[in-house]
């Protein structure tokens, strides 16, 4: 089984909000800060979750939040 990582890029006060939904789809994917300051998150999940995660994504924007992402890619194995 594949893993697979999200870059993103959000604002600031949009990181916690992110983390919490991810965690409501419990077993889902997790959520890194790799910058705070910078906006920038790493979401981790496997490959039978891709089109969960996506979804949360698109209804993340569509509810407000501002999102990009700048790389979805195999996860490299760093957390």
């Amino acid at each position: 089984m594949k893993s697979w990582e999200y870059i993103i890029k959000t604002r600031k006060s949009d990181i916690d909000y992110i983390n919490k939904i991810i965690e409501v789809h419990e077993g889902t994917a997790n959520v890194r800060t790799l910058n705070s300051e910078e906006g920038m998150v790493k979401i981790l999940t496997n490959e039978f979750f891709l089109n969960d995660v996506e979804l949360i994504l698109e209804k993340l924007k569509k509810h407000g939040v501002v999102l990009e992402i700048l790389e979805k890619r195999e996860w490299q194995g760093v957390l």
